[in-house]
This record gives structure tokens, sequence and C-alpha cells, in this order.
């Protein structure tokens, strides 16, 4: 099933499986550079900020990536690591079944999105509903302060904002995206999950945030325009 539904240049996430309990997991950005049989990948070895990112030998990882018909996951070891073409690679062998996750509004797109943020004031949250908070600004318009999405997915998303905004905060999010030629917004109930500081950016915010009262239909057409923009990337980056 591996040879059939991994392809060399796939992108994969790989999740640290021995995370201290209240720590977060750490997510490398990765990318297949062969597929040798049904046991086993040879990956690039991830890099941040233009370093090289130390996986030790014998570490296990999740190994989550996007194909054709959806994501996919399995566990993977390191159990080599060599220079190859100016490549450094870094070789898993396949410790777990693969299978294909469901849940796919967990998939996070990196991206760039302007979007406004509102705050919602005690009254709107007492209204508990998207269209009445939307239908009761009719005669004076919601304000919103700007932010930029830098990825999301059908649960939530994580963005950048010099507006302060308290964790826990429930707030009227607002975005386009451009799907098929298509420009579709996007009004959705939100709440700040996490909210910290940018390093040498003391008055600039990232906040995660959780969709709040998504209807299936709207998380359905954000989850296809996630997974079409991906394969457009992937594409791409093919040639």
């Amino acid at each position: 099933m591996v040879t059939n539904v991994i392809r060399v240049g796939d992108k994969i996430d790989l999740i640290q499986t021995n995370v201290a309990e209240g720590d977060d997991n750490r997510v490398y950005k990765s990318q297949v550079y062969d597929v040798v049989g049904e046991e086993q990948l040879k990956i690039a070895m991830p890099q941040e900020k233009g370093k090289l990112l130390l996986l030790h030998l014998e570490s296990v990882y999740r190994m989550q990536f996007v194909s054709e018909t959806g994501l996919y996951e399995c566990k993977g070891k390191v159990v080599d690591r060599y220079k190859t073409d100016n490549v450094y690679v870094v070789v898993m062998d396949i410790v777990s079944a693969l299978k294909k996750i469901q849940r796919r509004e967990f998939y996070r797109l990196n991206c760039l999105l302007e979007s406004g943020i509102h705050i919602l004031t005690d009254e709107e949250l007492m209204m508990g509903d998207l269209n009445r908070i939307i239908s009761s600004h009719k005669l004076e318009p919601i304000k919103y302060e700007e932010g930029i999405i830098v990825d999301i997915s059908g649960g939530g998303a994580r963005m950048v904002t010099d507006y302060d905004v308290p964790e826990s905060t429930y707030i009227l999010l607002k975005f386009q995206i451009d799907f098929k030629d298509k420009i579709i917004d996007y009004d959705m109930l939100a709440r700040t999950v996490t909210r910290r500081n940018l390093v040498n950016r003391k008055k600039q915010y990232e906040l995660r945030v959780e969709f709040e009262q998504l209807s299936n239909s709207v998380r359905e057409s954000l989850i296809k325009y996630i997974f079409e923009e991906e394969r457009k990337k992937r594409k791409i980056e093919k040639g």
C-alpha cells in the first residue's frame, strides 16, 4: 500500500511521539526523497530557519502526508542519516500500518490570508449565534482589527496580528478565499486557544484559534479548498 500511495516529493509532517505530558508535540516539515519498498522511506532532513534539525537514531515519529486520495499516517523510526548530492537524507523504517485519517479537518495548510478580528462583547456572546450577531450590526458595521492567517485547517487557524487577544476569548473571524476562480467570504465564530508574543516583535502576537459552531457544509467547503491548494503546491514543486 505504501508504494501505491506515497510518491517522491510528497510533503510529510513528522510529529514527535515521546514528548513529556503537557508539552506540545513538535512538528517537523520534510518531504519524501525516495520510497524503498513497503517498509522504508528516505526523507530530506527537516530544517528550521535554514538550519538542519538533527533527528536522533532510533527516534520514532508519526508521519502524516497528503496524497491524491486523502490524508495518511504511519509511524517511522530513524535508522540512518547521510549526505548525498548535497542533500541530507534520513532513512525511516516504517514500523506501523499505513492508515487513512478520516478527520481531514486537522490537516493544516500554510497560507497567507488577510483576515479581520472582532472580539465579541458580552451582549454578542449572550446572543450565542453567528447569524444573530451579524444581523445585530445592520445599522452599525462591525469593527475589525487586521490579522494574517498563516495556516488553516477545517478546525481552526494560526494567525499573526498587532491586536492583543487574550486566551479563551471568543471572536468573530472574517476572511476570503479564492476557490476555483470564485471568491468565497467566511464569517466564523472562533475561540483563542493560545496567544504569545512573537520573538523580536513585542507588539505582534501569534494566535491559535478553534472554530466554533461550524456547519458541516461550511467545514467541508473549507477542507476542499485546503486540499485543492495543497495539490496545486505539490504539482508546482514537482514541475
